[in-house]
């Protein structure tokens, strides 16, 4: 990485690669991306430490910031590195104080209905008022243009996959390809099949708790994203959706944000390896390694389990 590039560390989540397109164009492609998220932000700013050549600009965006990071930053704002960070999930107070210190720059506010994408808008928007126009797309999914639910399509074909190519079609406002006009479509049959589900009654489980949770199996249908529209059809404390095979969510209801903290972390459940991580209050990814020598029904076992631990 030469001295002279910028760096950006992002979620790969749509919000994560809307703040990725806005920096992008801000830096005009002179700049390195990488994805991240919570559990490896430390990992990630430990490797640049430890590298000969380090970026003037780092920035950080949708990504939560932790105490560990705080002393890495200080560092490399000895290597005359700049750091920005940019988010909108809980910080502890003693973390939100040190690394308002450590930073460069912060925008933060501390409410997961404003997207990130959202912030980063609002902070360059004199700039260009394009970037406020790209911190829209995070709203799309709810409402928007059609340019803007388009973009939200796209980016929500991309999430876990992106590359910086189609970030920077976004970036310059550049025409949509072959292949992103067909995602697009995808996604909008998708969008269509989501509805059918949840207009049906779900399965539910009454966990040893006395709370309700219910259950979507859609590992059949591409993954199909119901997001936190069950709780909008339907009277539920939780919800838990089969994505892929060996891959769930698990939601909280936006309502009640009961903590999940106790559940996070990897379980053995039934010989096998469950890994629980997440916003603690709001949605955990599950992730499961099968066992060669069982043949358990790994989606009964992870339901059985939250039944007695919710």
């Amino acid at each position: 990485m030469a001295k002279t590039d910028a760096l950006i560390i992002t979620h790969g989540d749509v919000d994560g690669m809307v703040c990725a397109a806005q920096l992008i164009r801000r830096e005009k492609s002179q700049c390195e991306l990488r994805f991240s998220n919570a559990k490896y932000i430390k990992p990630a700013l430990a490797r640049i430490l430890r590298s000969s050549r380090k970026p003037r600009r780092i920035y950080i965006s949708d990504i939560p910031p932790n105490a560990e990071v705080i002393k890495i930053i200080s560092t490399l704002k000895e290597h005359r590195t700049k750091v920005f960070w940019i988010d909108h999930h809980p910080w502890e107070d003693d973390v939100r104080e040190q690394i308002g210190n450590s930073c460069d720059k912060v925008i933060y506010n501390e409410s997961l209905q404003t997207p990130a994408g959202i912030l980063m808008g609002r902070w360059l928007k004199d700039e260009d008022p394009y970037y406020d126009q790209m911190g829209n797309i995070c709203y799309a999914y709810e409402k928007g243009t059609e340019w803007e639910r388009s973009w939200f399509r796209l980016l929500s074909s991309y999430i876990g996959n992106s590359t910086q190519d189609v970030l920077e079609r976004l970036a310059y406002n550049q025409d949509f390809t072959e292949d992103d006009l067909q995602r697009i479509e995808q996604k909008k049959e998708d969008e269509q099949a989501a509805k059918v589900i949840l207009n049906n009654t779900p399965q539910t489980m009454e966990t040893k708790g006395n709370k309700t949770m219910a259950v979507y199996d859609t590992s059949t249908n591409k993954g199909i994203y119901l997001g936190h529209k069950v709780f909008e059809h339907h009277d539920v404390d939780y919800c838990l959706i089969r994505i892929l095979k060996t891959k769930w969510q698990l939601a909280c209801s936006p309502s009640k944000k009961y903590s999940m903290k106790h559940l996070m972390g990897n379980k053995n459940i039934g010989g096998h390896v469950f890994s629980l991580a997440g916003r603690e209050n709001e949605l955990l990814a599950i992730e499961g390694q099968p066992s060669e020598n069982l043949k358990s029904n790994m989606h009964k076992l992870i339901m059985d389990w939250l039944c007695e631990y919710l």
